[in-house]
């Protein structure tokens, strides 16, 4: 019986056992934090970007030549979704109506215009902030 539980645990033992107490764990964190965002290279960073550009309780409307597509396909439903955990604390507004038809009457209720990968002229909105990912618009009227 004793002899059967060994046999048991030493079968069931895993090399990455051992390997966790070695790995790089930084570079791990590092990953992990990236992974959710994956499908929009990028965008993670320049969401952070236009948080620290605004502050709680501001409207942030999101822009991008995207399309609405299931959520996980990486559409402009995943970018929305994701921004929204991003910009806690701000109301976020979205630009694409559930036919991918643009919701201008959705615009009077930003004062910021966050326009991934694309960019955006818009009455009464002026550039505060660009990156390489996008640009970073205010309500200036």
């Amino acid at each position: 019986m004793v002899a059967a539980a060994i046999a048991i645990a030493a079968a069931a033992f895993q090399p990455f056992y051992l390997r966790i107490f070695t790995m790089d764990r930084a570079r791990l964190a590092a990953s992990l934090t990236e992974l959710p965002y994956h499908k929009l290279p990028g965008m993670r960073q320049f969401m952070l970007e236009v948080r620290a550009r605004t502050r709680d309780g501001d409207a942030v409307a999101i822009a991008s030549t995207m399309r609405r597509a299931p959520l996980w396909t990486g559409g402009y439903d995943y970018l929305f979704a994701r921004a929204r955990y991003l910009l806690a604390g701000r109301l976020v507004v979205p630009l694409v109506g559930a036919d991918n038809r643009p919701q201008p009457g959705n615009l009077a209720m930003a004062n910021y215009i966050a326009c991934y990968r694309c960019e955006s002229a818009a009455d009464g909105f002026a550039v505060i902030w660009r990156s390489r990912e996008g640009v970073l618009l205010r309500r200036v009227r």
